[in-house]
């Protein structure tokens, strides 16, 4: 072996720097075994593809590139094998077009190989021409191509080091490191952005420095058993930044043992989960507790009372050791009406801490619906207790409210049942309550009522009636019959009144009785387009038998506006029998009129526009205030037939039928006088000027098929 040429590849390369010290290897080969291309590649894991990292060219670096191996030496020696020719190889490897290219003669090729044993690299030398002293290039290849193993295996370390290091350094997940005296020697940049500490901060301190003081000693204790006895441990922990702020941490702490078994460090990970905690606690929280107002809500109230009723199980002698009140907010609509939903939302919150300053720390109040509370009061002794306890929500609610500078009263209905005496579950107890509330609704609001069994009789009758409606809806029981309203002024009939009639079983039910429970279990709308539909029919046959000015009044209750109901959905019905709007008039109840219903007024406005006329019902019996009438779009108003029978006994009747009908007049609305009966009363609302009289006076309703044989023979006189 030629002496003088390892002598030059050693000098040559003992001056390298590590950064360059592949381009100075390859350079220094080529120089010494006088080849054309010296190059060391990395082989892909597929074997496929080798990439050179320096290429020397006649004692100068080029550009690297990539090689494909298939049909090449270079994929033998890629495989593990030395490589040899030193002539004529394109003829042996006809398929390797980069041979051809470079015009290459001879080949010398030796693997490189990891720690392993496995070839992940190839040194080698391409010739233009014949290769004189092959075994002595092979040779010093062989030689070296250890020195170059040693520097890939450096390279590789190295890129895996700062490889880690950048992950260390770019993680989200904060990262320390303690000496085994526990002080912390190492801290990353998240560690530094999550506590605010930096690694100058901590020199020469322990993990003490973040302590909240929340745990305890025994939590440490426990926490350095489990790093001591197993090697790691991780679970929540609240920690304390460099500002004062706690926050909750994912820990994962971990001892670091030296080949000798011997403990070295301690590393630890951890994540922030404040936010995590705080969500899962909210919803913690919004399942047990009412998101507004902050009172229990009805889930929690439950299993208040079930657990209360556990306590009472042994207590045999105890008749009424507890009992459940339901609340409602009296007229809660009007405060989002009149102000705002946020206004509500106000009187909600108040309400709940008004009624959660009057309990005992054994009681609970609970919000179990948009208006409705409850109160679970606990241990009491006699029925007068409870009273006693009422008598005490009432005095607290006298106080006015104040929101936004606004005062507000706000009255309550209060529904009691007694535990035991009335229920011995929650459920039936909560609906007792429930019951006894609806009860104090109903008689007048601002009150309170006890069960009995008396209100349960008439909430399963109210039950039954329910089911025997849903039932008359969907198999058409309903029938519809029409009483006239005749114009005074043309002494004609220009309407009608379609009133809904049900014969349920051969017996006939009172409008007076179901409508109610229609209104109440939100049925009462698919009533309202029975009837409409039952009276766009019936307007269809008169206008086919000439009778086209009949306009009929159709009633529809304020309850379907709050249900959904809308404009659009009557007029598309008129529509739909290709009706003009102008041949229908809404009927409501002046109950229309009151203050939380105003949102009824774009609905009626639209309505108006549309060309259908608005009357008011019953006018006289609620609502009569001049200030809401104007703010209504009403076309007629319908003075309650109370007012007509008793014009002819009492005579201030008389003048407050009389200013109805002038108000009447002078805001342009048209007036019918209902329930007329009597020639005398007649006479008063002709002197009087009223627009239109309906009564049996006229005519009592009539069947649908009557209508053309009694409008063909009418004579007003």
């Amino acid at each position: 072996m030629n002496v003088h040429r390892i002598t030059s590849i050693v000098k040559s390369i003992s001056n390298i720097n590590s950064n360059n010290f592949f381009d100075e290897i390859c350079i220094s080969l080529s120089s010494a075994i006088d080849a054309d291309f010296v190059f060391i590649a990395t082989i892909d894991e597929t074997k496929k593809n080798a990439t050179s990292i320096s290429v020397a060219n006649r004692g100068r670096k080029v550009d690297n590139f990539t090689y494909g191996l298939e049909f090449t030496p270079c994929a033998e020696v890629s495989n593990g094998s030395n490589c040899t020719h030193s002539c004529n190889v394109q003829d042996l490897y006809p398929d390797d077009q980069l041979l051809v290219d470079m015009d290459i003669n001879g080949y010398v090729g030796v693997p490189l190989n990891t720690s392993k044993g496995e070839a992940n690299a190839i040194l080698v030398a391409l010739f233009t021409e014949e290769i004189s002293k092959v075994q002595e290039v092979e040779a010093l290849f062989l030689l070296f191509s250890g020195l170059i193993e040693k520097e890939l295996h450096k390279s590789s370390y190295l890129q895996t080091i700062e490889f880690s290091n950048s992950i260390i350094e770019n993680t989200h997940e904060a990262i320390m490191v303690c000496d085994k005296n526990k002080y912390i020697t190492y801290v990353n940049p998240s560690f530094t952005q999550m506590t605010g500490y930096t690694q100058i901060d901590l020199q020469g301190k322990t993990p003490k420095t973040l302590s909240s003081g929340k745990q305890s000693k025994s939590f440490y204790q426990a926490m350095w058993s489990g790093i001591n006895n197993k090697g790691h441990w991780q679970g929540e922990i609240w920690n304390k930044r460099k500002d004062g702020n706690e926050y909750l941490e994912w820990l994962s702490i971990t001892a670091i043992i030296d080949e000798n078994n011997e403990l070295t460090h301690y590393t630890a990970f951890f994540t922030d989960i404040t936010e995590q905690h705080v969500a899962k606690e909210k919803r913690k929280f919004q399942d047990s507790y009412d998101d507004l107002t902050k009172a229990a809500n009805k889930k929690t109230l439950f299993t208040f009372i079930e657990r209360s009723i556990i306590q009472y199980e042994n207590q045999i002698e105890c008749n009424t050791p507890a009992a459940l009140l339901v609340i409602d907010i009296d007229l809660f609509k009007k405060f989002n009406s009149l102000y705002s939903h946020s206004f509500g939302d106000e009187v909600l919150i108040q309400v709940a801490n008004r009624l959660q300053s009057i309990i005992r720390s054994s009681d609970i109040v609970a919000r179990t619906s948009g208006d409705n509370f409850a109160l679970f009061v606990n241990h009491l002794i006699n029925q007068d207790s409870i009273v006693h306890f009422i008598d005490e929500v009432t005095h607290e609610f006298i106080k006015p409210f104040v929101i936004n500078d606004i005062n507000v009263k706000i009255t309550l209905s209060i529904g009691i049942a007694y535990f035991r005496r009335d229920a011995q579950d929650v459920h039936r107890l909560f609906e007792k309550a429930e019951q006894a509330m609806f009860a104090a609704k109903d008689n007048g609001r601002n009150s309170f009522e006890f069960y009995s069994q008396l209100l349960s009789d008439k909430a399963n009758k109210e039950e039954q009636l329910k089911l025997s409606l849903e039932s008359a809806i969907e198999n058409d029981e309903f029938s519809v019959v029409y009483q006239p309203i005749v114009s005074l002024k043309n002494q004609s009939v220009t309407k009608f009144e379609a009133l809904i009639r049900w014969n349920k079983s051969g017996s006939w039910v009172s409008p007076v009785e179901f409508i109610p429970t229609a209104e109440k279990f939100g049925l009462i709308s698919q009533i309202g387009d029975l009837v409409l539909n039952k009276a766009c029919m019936e307007l269809i046959n008169l206008k086919k038998m000439g009778f086209t000015d009949i306009i009929i009044n159709v009633n529809r209750s304020i309850y379907e506006f709050s249900s959904g109901a809308d404009d659009t959905s009557w007029l598309d019905t008129i529509k739909k029998y290709n009706l003009s709007p102008e041949s229908i008039c809404f009927e409501l109840t002046e109950s229309a009129l009151a203050p939380e219903n105003d949102k009824c007024i774009t609905i009626l406005n639209e309505l108006q526009s549309a060309g259908c006329t608005i009357a008011l019902d019953d006018f006289g019996t609620g609502y009569s205030s001049l200030n809401y009438l104007r703010r209504f779009p009403i076309d007629t108003l319908k003075i309650d037939r109370g007012f007509i029978s008793e014009m002819t006994k009492v005579d201030g009747d008389v003048v407050l039928v009389s200013a109805i009908i002038s108000m009447a007049n002078a805001l342009g609305i048209s007036v019918v006088a209902e329930g007329v009966e009597l020639k005398k009363e007649v006479d008063i609302l002709v002197l009087l000027g009223c627009d239109y009289i309906q009564g049996y006076y006229f005519s009592k309703p009539l069947l649908p098929e009557l209508l053309p044989q009694y409008l063909s023979d009418f004579q007003y006189a």
